[in-house]
């Protein structure tokens, strides 16, 4: 337990060593089309992309840990271009939905996710795109509805639960609200920080820090992350392998942040998943490659509509 908190935090004051900008507080549209999402004590945030021509069918876009819906934002505008529409969802804690607390009547985000996708369209005419974290999070979704019609998985990443207890909880959050506080001004950490999950220098350097800093700067983010790994529904690896749904999984050779016994672990599951691996690509190859994913998941969604 020790080495994970310990582990965390170092990856915390890393990705938070940069600076924020002010987030207007009770903000509740940050995009145009923003749209909220009430299930419980939950907003959940998305934002919607209508197909355009003939309607192909819905896929739901699920980020990674730190990020938001927006990471998929070029992948989903190509993919609406080519007949789905695109849900870009904000997980609980992170983007623009709700911070989760003790305090609150917690549900777990596979449910909330399915309940977004309900009120949109029936369940058996999604397709759902996780990258990372949202990977691990869409595997679950499916293991628990088998009539999700396919799932496109980049760099996806096993979940686990943090095991610290509340009180470990509170001294992390403590912690690590003060070396937000403190570690404000390092624009180049985060930039590093993003060279190393994207392995590209290029991608890094004009990338909006806005859309990544915002966010992260809503009150309770880092109380919420805490409560979210306390309580996560792990990956079950049994489970996995008996899934029966047409799968896409994608990775990059380049990736520093799933470990290869990681990665070895889901492809052991995933067995009858097609699997591609990006040369030169990092975690983040839906952000750096999105033309290149975006032709591979047309591929393969028109491939098994056949």
């Amino acid at each position: 337990m020790t080495r994970k908190l310990l582990s965390f935090a170092l990856a915390f004051v890393m990705l938070f060593s940069f600076s924020v900008p002010v987030f207007a507080a009770g903000m509740k549209t940050p995009f145009q089309d923003s749209l909220f999402y009430e299930q419980g004590d939950y907003d959940i945030h998305y934002r919607l992309i209508p197909a355009k021509g003939e309607k192909k069918g819905n896929i739901l876009f699920l980020h990674g840990f730190l990020y938001s819906g927006e990471s998929f934002a070029d992948m989903a505008k190509l993919m609406s271009e080519a007949g789905y529409t695109c849900v870009l969802a904000d997980l609980p804690g992170f983007g623009y939905s709700t911070r989760e607390t003790e305090k609150m009547e917690l549900l777990d985000r596979e449910d909330l996710m399915v309940g977004l996708m309900k009120s949109i369209a029936p369940l058996d005419s999604w397709v759902i795109a996780g990258q990372s974290m949202g990977g691990g999070v869409a595997l679950n979704i499916a293991v628990a509805n088998p009539e999700i019609q396919a799932l496109l998985l980049y760099a996806p990443a096993p979940i686990s639960q943090s095991g610290m207890s509340p009180f470990m909880n509170k001294v992390a959050g403590f912690s690590m609200n003060l070396i937000l506080k403190v570690m404000l001004r390092m624009n180049l950490m985060i930039r590093l920080m993003m060279y190393m999950a994207t392995n590209d220098c290029n991608y890094t350097k004009e990338y909006d820090l806005s859309v990544l800093t915002a966010p992260l700067a809503i009150d309770g983010t880092v109380d919420s992350m805490l409560v979210m790994m306390s309580h996560v529904r792990p990956t079950d690896y049994e489970a996995l392998a008996k899934l029966e749904m047409p799968i896409l999984l994608v990775r990059g050779d380049k990736d520093r942040v799933v470990s290869s016994s990681m990665s070895a672990e889901m492809d052991k599951a995933l067995s009858k998943a097609e699997k591609h691996t990006v040369a030169g690509g990092g975690h983040m190859i839906n952000e750096t490659h999105s033309k290149e994913m975006s032709e591979m998941a047309l591929q393969f969604l028109n491939s098994i509509a056949e």
